[in-house]
């Protein structure tokens, strides 16, 4: 009774032909994005054994020396960079540490780039020498997983009444600004003090929306997640072989909160495992003018918001709200 009704969808049919097929499909997400908020995305296509083994082996792998040297601004004042890095846990204070890195197409000489546009970084990555293959890995995950990503908006695009390739121009290979956080909560002896909700809940991670279009997440097999329903909070049930997905605020605002972002957090567990999310966020230049689902088309706004002011201040009030992770 205390567990969120959360599908699992076969995705597959979203990359053939038949009609009937895309639209069962987008039925189910329609269902489950106007619910509890969750649904589980089966038959994706990725290794994610693969994916669990070698980021276990790598957090484990890394020096404290190794950690400091990538880490963000907030954990090293020396370095310029606030999304791409590491995420360093704290002695006594904070307990979950991470490596977010950021489009593989941003280089030196991407336009954003040179252009110095908020939010783009170009990734750092650990010694090739000391972790052999990393980089290679995680950027074909990138671009994996994007490709999943692209394919579950298919879905939602039916689901919403649009045209099926309807966020493609906005969810580019060469300009997202998606991002991939390899986020590891160990297991401690001594672990540092935890927070502890209104309803005696103890927490990893206190409630919160996604800033994101949708999110993409692989964590491992370790219940931990909740989410807020007229019920109160409900557990979300665990599947390590399918990939988790909900929708962000900004897939609430563009459709007036027909598919609202649910409200969630982390439940305190002291147990090694690994929560991998994929923030799948379109260009900085994108903007979507919200539209009434009911309607046949786009509803009368004054302007859409561009989807890079909407990142940098949703960023930046998660952090204000939650701290910095």
């Amino acid at each position: 009774m205390n567990v969120a009704d959360v599908p699992v969808i076969d995705i597959a049919g979203l990359a053939g032909f038949d009609a009937m097929v895309k639209n069962a499909i987008a039925a189910q997400i329609d269902s489950a994005c106007r619910g509890a908020g969750f649904f589980y995305a089966a038959n994706h296509g990725l290794d994610l054994k693969a994916l669990q083994g070698m980021t276990m082996d790598w957090h484990h792998a890394m020096s404290v020396e190794e950690k400091k040297e990538l880490a963000i601004h907030a954990y090293n004042q020396a370095s310029p960079r606030h999304r791409s890095g590491y995420y360093m846990a704290i002695e006594g204070r904070k307990a979950n540490e991470s490596f977010c890195y950021l489009n593989p197409a941003f280089s030196t000489e991407h336009p954003a780039i040179v252009d110095a546009l908020p939010a783009h970084e170009v990734n750092v990555w650990p010694d090739p020498h000391r972790h052999p293959g990393m980089r290679e890995f995680y950027e074909a995950y990138y671009r994996d997983v994007s490709g999943v990503a692209a394919l579950i908006l298919r879905g939602f695009a039916i689901a919403l009444g649009r045209e099926e390739r309807f966020f493609e121009p906005h969810f580019s290979s060469e300009d997202t600004l998606s991002a991939v956080s390899l986020i590891r909560y160990p297991y401690l002896e001594d672990y540092p003090p935890v927070k502890v909700a209104p309803d005696g809940t103890r927490l990893s991670f206190e409630s919160h929306q996604d800033v994101s279009l949708i999110t993409v997440l692989y964590q491992t097999a370790v219940p931990n997640l909740q989410v807020k329903t007229a019920e109160g909070f409900l557990d979300i049930p665990v599947a390590d072989e399918h990939l988790l997905i909900n929708c962000g605020t900004y897939m609430a605002y563009i459709t007036y909160g027909y598919y609202p972002a649910p409200e969630h957090r982390v439940k305190f567990i002291n147990a090694e495992r690994l929560s991998i999310p994929f923030f799948v966020n379109l260009s900085h230049s994108s903007a979507i003018v919200p539209f009434d689902v009911a309607a046949d088309g786009p509803a009368e706004v004054s302007a859409a918001v561009p989807y890079g002011h909407y990142l940098k201040h949703g960023l930046a009030h998660l952090i204000r709200s939650n701290g910095q992770t």
